[in-house]
């Protein structure tokens, strides 16, 4: 099974490198990754870059929109920006955001659960936030609500469903 991963990234250079640290050590690898930079004011096209020259498998595109804030459409956009520069092919597309830092099976643990059940169109996973050095479930959402922030979709499911619309 092919994963693709399309990050949206905005200013996000104190983080981007944990993410896709913790995605180049996954037990289960990904075809590929594409970070979409929307015109950040930060090091993060850089330090996107920085890894692209070392890890085939990553890619920066680099998409320039405007500054203001547009909650979820402006994610999409870019997500969508990514998608159109993906050129690898793929049964599995996630939906990652680029503050995130996975464990090490993640990956193997999407690919299992689509594997084992081949109905499964949308899997995702729970985040966890740092609070006084502990770990903590985030409660931003019910446990039965796959987050935003780590969508993965089978092909099928993806191109069903129309994609992602702003």
């Amino acid at each position: 099974m092919k994963i693709a991963i399309i990050i949206p990234a905005y200013n996000e250079a104190d983080l981007i490198h944990k993410t896709l640290d913790s995605l180049l050590a996954q037990t289960f690898k990904a075809e590929k990754i594409i970070v979409v930079d929307d015109g950040s004011t930060d090091e993060t096209p850089q330090i996107i870059a920085s890894y692209a020259e070392k890890h085939p498998e990553v890619e920066l595109v680099e998409k320039n929109s405007e500054a203001a804030h547009l909650p979820g459409s402006k994610v999409v956009q870019a997500f969508n920006y990514g998608l159109n520069q993906l050129n690898t092919d793929y049964d599995l597309l996630c939906k990652f955001d680029a503050d995130l830092i996975f464990p090490e099976n993640y990956l193997e643990t999407i690919k299992d659960a689509f594997s084992q059940n081949p109905k499964l169109g949308m899997y995702g996973g729970f985040c966890y936030v740092e609070r006084n050095g502990n770990w903590e479930l985030e409660n931003l959402t019910n446990k039965d609500h796959i987050r935003g922030a780590l969508k993965c979709y089978r092909k099928a499911c993806f191109e069903a469903i129309g994609g992602l619309k702003t």
